[in-house]
């Protein structure tokens, strides 16, 4: 099957990439301190996930013995995303669920090359979920409140892609760089505009993908391994109140 994503950049993008993750970055402005946990915040974050974003993986066809790089694929995708503070500065919980609504069959933008086409259906728009733990590098506080930034690691459920998985799904270390564009700032705090914000995540999927020599799908062998760097931006609109 062709290539694909995670969101992906699941995050994805999990963190919720800024919002990718895609919200994922411990949010806004300075809350009061928690024992634990904070309250959890809930995203929605539609958006748009670029894969392959520096360049495909070479492959080559075992009929033909010709070789063919795979190129990137451009795809709407939704995430949901559930973030809390921990008492720990900076650190935040984050989880997501994400799928690609229009993905079409036979490719699956989202996890790449899964391993599942062999033999059996695929739904290229099946749902994937993250969950792991969020670093804020920059603050709203910091940037007079115009942007914040992220650095997200979580464990991403997708469907298989090397030919020695033994589950539709496995696990796979994901990496994301998130950041959001605060573009409505400037708007009263009371309006729900206020809290709306531009994002964007930076993904890598780490592990789990095809390597060089792997067969995946059955007929196409891995001259290269798979270059799993995707681009995630979108709109985040907030679900739960705003922190009083």
């Amino acid at each position: 099957m062709s290539s694909h994503r995670p969101f992906a950049i699941g995050l994805t993008a999990l963190a919720l990439v800024t919002g990718a993750a895609a919200p994922l970055s411990a949010q806004s402005a300075p809350a009061p301190r928690c024992h634990l946990l904070c309250a959890p915040s809930l995203t929605l974050m539609p958006g748009v996930v670029r894969t392959h974003l520096l360049r495909g993986p070479l492959v080559r066809n075992t009929s033909t013995g010709v070789e063919s790089r795979l190129p990137g694929t451009t795809n709407m995708q939704v995430i949901v995303a559930l973030a809390s503070r921990t008492a720990v500065p900076r650190l935040s919980l984050v989880a997501s669920a994400q799928w690609l609504p229009n993905a079409a069959e036979g490719r699956n933008p989202f996890t790449l090359y899964t391993a599942s086409e062999l033999g059996t259906h695929v739904r290229a728009n099946a749902p994937t979920l993250v969950a792991g733990g969020s670093l804020s590098l920059l603050t709203p506080a910091s940037t007079a409140g115009w942007f914040d930034a992220a650095f997200n690691v979580g464990d991403l459920f997708s469907q298989a892609a090397t030919p020695d998985d033994k589950s539709a799904y496995t696990h796979k270390l994901d990496l994301d760089l998130v950041t959001h564009l605060h573009v409505f700032a400037a708007l009263p705090k009371h309006e729900y505009l206020h809290r709306v914000s531009l994002y964007g995540i930076l993904d890598y999927v780490a592990t789990g993908l095809p390597s060089p020599g792997d067969e995946v799908p059955l007929g196409r062998v891995f001259v290269t391994g798979a270059r799993p760097m995707a681009l995630v931006a979108g709109l985040t609109f907030p679900l739960t109140p705003a922190p009083q």
